[in-house]
């Protein structure tokens, strides 16, 4: 499976047809030539982990579609389902006989073939191949170095892309950089990896022109890389790449462990299937050179090993359920010792406590980090709602979030509770999904009740190519347990249901941007397969995020717009509603309006901020004692996080029966500072993130709650809800119909680096605020009152 290479400058020349004159030989000669080996110092050994042999082979790469083959002990998995596969193409008459072509196809998701190769895991990791492009004007490919099996951001190490600006290749590390000048000839590229320092060199046609360059992720020493993802994204239709001389090597070192079920670290096991890991080497490892402790007992002799020497497979059963593990794995052989740690979980139904999500969306623009980042539980205020629920019928506060497996995890899973307002109680949450590896909490869900009790959750798929979901619990009022009703193209679900009539469900799919759309349903048991052909489109003009509230049969939608298409400009304000289950819609005087809306200006436009240079981050809608409404969100400067864009001003625009009218809340230091309004007569009161918090200009703050006694002209600051927090607070959210003490609820993180996140709720006044227990002994515990309202470091929770 593994053999030794020949030294680089001992390849033999790439071979190219002869064109018509000796001048063209030479010229495409020289375009071939593989890169030449660094001047100075001794090379070192390397070994093959896979070679295409310039797919010259057609019983494993026929002309036509790529197809899932194995080849030189590594496996192709071309695009399969809605996406296109690459193409093995016979070329005439040019530099190499046979290539790889990857075709744009002009739509959002990512058409992408893998290749799993021998993973590698310590010094050196060199990916070499020739490239030509078809247009250097726009993006034609995207190049991706992973973790064995997986494909999602949080497991990316170096990224390599053609043309995301026009003329440039560049690579990502959180930021896109460009790296050198983009042609349509054909380039030798040597993408040199230092595994243990996660950086990587580029050199094109022998010369570097990238040097220490940064990965998308960083990774602890030891951690085993064998997948390549080559796809195409966001390109124009019959662009395309092509990929010649495929080679992949490395500097040998000690074995490589790789984790295979769970499938991530930090995943779920079903503890009655077995844990199943690799161990990989050029050199072979004997079965008594591995050894495994569990939870700091010595396990080997329960180990079962199968497979060559050289490429073990080793599996443990007899695991008890919900529980946390944690393994060490040592294996060594003649090239050194590898020691690697694993975490994960036999969690069924449910988790030991409450436990956020921490994400950070890899878009950073300078000293103040991510666009956003943190723990993100409740997010987004502009793309899901409802996500709490009061049922008097059993009074209790029903509401979701995305959770996680544990304390160093990155690991979303999608969470049902409850809090019983009676018992002062809350059980154990409940996994509704486990989302198998993916960390983006772009996933979310929002939730709704039915007439009988039935708990509905809708969970947001991202794009085109990541489904979402809708279950319904098996019992009323229940969150112990879900059935999957359908899977399917759906992102930012907000569901209203109204007694009699069903559900209103308003949300967003990625058909040319984000577009808004609704559709209905007597009884769920209709959802079409076919979101994007059958549903009613209700605004498509650049793309837009949303809010909404029902009110008896009246569901509004206010939302904003992004132009052309990119959510770092989105701007203005539109109002629109419905009052008769979406048949008709309506400006907010009663004009009736014909969807799709499609125009910037038009009769439901609110605010014009685009006219203003200024952006806005719509937040939350509701409705006043007089059914007019009120719309609350954030105006900024810029996209980008830090005092440049300064002010931030969190805003109110509301109906007052003749016009729209805006006023000033206060100010905060971050556009996703995202809170929550109520309205309660004439008095009015915010309660959300927007005073400074321990990590100043990034995502959240300390929460406070500010009062109006005039319906909202004025504003003056209540009280800090929190104080001398180790993390900032953010997406502070408000069930439908908020009963205290659970008026709103909110998740904590540190916002410049990775951290644990706890769950959180305050109640009207400000005055009390209660975490969520991040550990339980027992299938119910009580929410623990923070007095004073200083959350406790985080280290204690563990």
């Amino acid at each position: 499976m593994i053999r030794r290479a020949a030294l680089p400058w001992a390849r033999a020349l790439a071979v190219c047809r002869p064109f018509a004159s000796a001048l063209s030989v030479t010229l495409v000669t020289l375009l071939c030539l593989p890169a030449l080996p660094v001047a100075g110092g001794e090379e070192e050994e390397e070994v093959v982990l896979f070679d295409a042999a310039g797919f010259a082979d057609p019983s494993l790469y026929p002309a036509g579609d790529l197809t899932a083959v194995s080849h030189h002990g590594s496996q192709w998995t071309p695009a399969s389902d809605t996406a296109r596969p690459g193409q093995i193409v016979d070329l005439e008459d040019d530099c190499f006989e046979r290539v790889l072509r990857r075709y744009q196809t002009g739509r959002q998701p990512t058409d992408a073939d893998l290749l799993d190769f021998p993973p590698a895991a310590h010094r050196r990791l060199t990916i070499s191949f020739d490239a030509r492009v078809s247009t250097a004007d726009s993006r034609t490919l995207d190049l991706f170095l992973l973790r064995p099996g997986q494909t999602e951001a949080g497991h990316q190490a170096s990224v390599l892309i053609w043309g995301h600006e026009p003329g440039k290749l560049s690579y990502f590390d959180g930021s896109y950089h460009d790296l050198a000048d983009l042609d349509e000839e054909w380039r030798h590229y040597r993408l040199v990896h230092d595994l243990d320092a996660n950086t990587f060199d580029v050199r094109i046609d022998g010369r570097r022109v990238g040097q220490r360059l940064g990965w998308r992720n960083s990774f602890p020493p030891g951690t085993a890389f064998g997948r390549l993802r080559i796809s195409s994204i966001r390109g124009q239709a019959g662009d395309y790449a092509e990929l010649a001389n495929l080679r992949i090597t490395s500097v040998p070192g000690p074995p490589a462990v790789a984790l295979l079920a769970p499938e991530r670290l930090g995943g779920i096991l079903d503890p009655e299937q077995p844990l199943r890991f690799q161990i990989t080497s050029d050199r072979p490892v004997e079965r008594e050179a591995i050894r495994m402790g569990l939870n700091d007992d010595d396990v080997t002799d329960r180990l079962e090993i199968a497979g060559p020497p050289q490429a073990r497979e080793v599996t443990l059963s007899g695991f008890a359920p919900n529980t946390t593990y944690r393994a060490t794995v040592r294996a060594e052989n003649a090239r050194g010792t590898t020691e690697q740690d694993f975490r994960f979980y036999t969690f069924q139904d449910q988790v030991d406590g409450y436990r956020g999500i921490w994400f950070t969306l890899g878009q950073m623009t300078g000293e103040y980090g991510d666009k956003y980042s943190g723990g993100l539980a409740f997010c987004f205020s502009h793309t899901l709602t409802p996500m709490a629920i009061y049922a008097p019928e059993v009074d209790k506060t029903f509401f979701v979030y995305g959770g996680t497996t544990g304390p160093e995890d990155r690991y979303l899973l999608v969470m049902a509770s409850y809090y019983d307002h009676q018992r002062h109680r809350v059980p154990r949450p409940t996994i509704v999904r486990d989302q198998r590896g993916i960390d983006d909490p772009h996933d979310n869900p929002s939730l709704a009740l039915d007439d009988q009790g039935y708990v509905w959750i809708f969970i947001a798929g991202r794009g085109r190519g990541r489904p979402g979901q809708i279950f319904r619990s098996t019992e009323p009022y229940s969150v112990a347990a879900f059935d999957k009703i359908i899977s399917r193209e759906q992102t930012y679900s907000q569901v209203w249901h109204q007694p009699g009539r069903g559900f209103l469900h308003l949300l967003t799919l990625y058909t040319r941007g984000r577009e808004l759309y609704w559709e209905t349903s007597r009884d769920g048991t209709d959802w079409t397969e076919q979101p994007a052909e059958d549903l009613n489109k209700l605004a498509g003009f650049g793309g837009h995020y949303q809010v909404s509230r029902q009110q008896g049969n009246r569901v509004g939608t206010a939302f904003n717009y992004h132009p052309g298409g990119s959510v770092d400009r989105r701007t203005n304000i539109y109002y629109m509603e419905t009052s008769d289950f979406g048949e008709t819609w309506t400006t907010v005087d009663g004009q009736p309006l014909t969807t799709p809306l499609d125009e910037i200006h038009n009769p439901a436009l609110v605010v014009d901020y685009e006219s203003q240079g200024r952006l806005f981050y719509i937040t939350k809608l509701l409705f006043d004692d007089q059914g007019h409404p009120v719309i609350l969100g954030v105006s900024s400067g810029g996209y980008q996080p830090g005092p440049a864009n300064d002010p931030r001003k969190w805003e109110i625009t509301r109906w007052t029966g003749q016009a729209w009218r805006t006023r000033t809340i206060t100010e905060s230091d971050h556009n996703y500072d995202m809170g929550s309004l109520y309205l309660d007569g004439d008095r009015w009161s915010l309660i959300g993130p927007a005073l400074p918090g321990p990590q100043p200009y990034f995502t959240g703050g300390e929460v406070g709650r500010w009062v109006s006694s005039d319906r909202g002209e004025t504003w003056q600051l209540d009280r800090a809800v929190t104080r001398n927090s180790p993390q900032n607070h953010s997406y502070l959210r408000r069930p439908h119909n908020p009963v205290d003490p659970l008026f709103g609820i909110w998740a904590d993180g540190d916002s410049s680096q990775f951290s644990i996140s706890r769950l959180f709720f305050t109640d009207s006044t400000g005055q009390r605020v209660y975490q969520l227990p991040y550990t339980m002994a027992e299938d119910e515990a009580e929410p623990i009152l923070l007095d004073p309202p200083q959350p406790p470091a985080p280290e204690s929770t563990w």
